[in-house]
């Protein structure tokens, strides 16, 4: 049971983190746009188009957040929610549950990208350009809106907290199962859909795991070649403490990227197993404050990460 001051303490803070950072990226995120519009060479390229579709991607994450589960739970719009009823909560969850997935997806492209411009250089551009470029663009959107829907087969109801606010939750409409021996045992569809997202996300741990280890590992080859390549030479001591900042900014980004990933995991764990006694609230809470600040993170990581992986191209 959270104590509700330390509640109120989170979503105030998770508040302000959000408030401070979302004007900044939209910022960011134009410039990009801009960038693509001009057709300038170094924003020009498929990555920067993968972070563009990641951005919208993450600040509908933020706004659904925000105006499906923090307004109506602080009491705001309470009428306008409570007229569109169970439509909302289906509207609400999809999106939440749809953009979620989003966002692991586009981890894993982004990463793959960058993967493949350290593997296949040569082959790069042509793997990423027209088709290959669109069906990158697929794999962010598709498996999440896919995962989403399946919350529609839930039925939904609105809880209303004590602050006068309302708060959707999935009522836990219980499937029998028949087992051998004559055995049965129950499930809600609620934890049916934990159980796919938990799947999907350790699946997607375990692949952003191998993919940075392996960057991370060819980087430093590639930079240790340069390096005796290179030695003795006026420029030597600069440019091996250029690729050591290098190695260390992509170190410290993928090690944040991936840890997140599985915090978000292991709050699924947590409520499929019910390891912790959390009410349907409280976890929401929790998440969603996770993700906000997740957002937060990802959003000026990003900025930086383009930055510091420009010289992959």
């Amino acid at each position: 049971m959270i104590a509700p001051l330390i509640s109120k303490a989170i979503e105030t803070s998770q508040f302000f983190l959000v408030a401070v950072t979302v004007p900044f990226y939209i910022f960011v995120l134009i410039l990009m746009i801009d960038g693509q519009i001009k057709r300038i060479n170094e924003l020009n390229t498929p990555f920067f188009k993968l972070c563009i579709s990641s951005g919208v991607i993450d600040l509908s994450t933020l706004f659904a957040n925000y105006f499906g589960a923090m307004f109506p739970k602080f009491g705001l719009f309470t009428y306008f929610y409570m007229y569109l009823d169970g439509i909302y909560a289906h509207i609400y969850f999809c999106i939440a549950w749809s953009t979620g997935i989003c966002q692991a997806m586009s981890v894993s492209v982004l990463a793959t990208n960058r993967l493949s411009a350290m593997i296949l250089p040569g082959s790069y551009h042509k793997m990423w350009l027209s088709h290959g470029l669109w069906i990158a663009i697929a794999l962010q959107f598709i498996p999440g809106m896919l995962i989403g829907c399946l919350t529609f087969f839930n039925t939904t109801e609105l809880v209303v907290n004590e602050n006068n606010g309302i708060v959707p939750t999935f009522l836990k409409f219980v499937k029998q199962f028949c087992c051998l021996y004559q055995l049965t045992f129950s499930v809600t569809l609620t934890n049916i859909f934990f159980g796919i997202g938990g799947f999907f996300l350790l699946a997607n741990c375990l692949y952003l795991t191998i993919a940075y280890c392996y960057l991370y590992i060819s980087l430093r080859k590639r930079n240790k070649a340069a390096s005796k390549n290179n030695f003795g030479s006026v420029y030597w001591s600069k440019a091996k403490a250029k690729s050591r900042k290098r190695e260390r900014k992509l170190f410290i980004m993928s090690s944040i990227t991936v840890a997140v990933q599985f915090l978000i995991l292991l709050f699924f764990i947590i409520r499929t197993l019910q390891v912790i006694e959390l009410s349907f609230d409280e976890f929401y809470l929790l998440y969603n404050a996770l993700r906000a600040s997740a957002d937060c993170l990802w959003h000026e990581l990003r900025f930086w990460w383009l930055l510091a992986i420009i010289n992959f191209k």
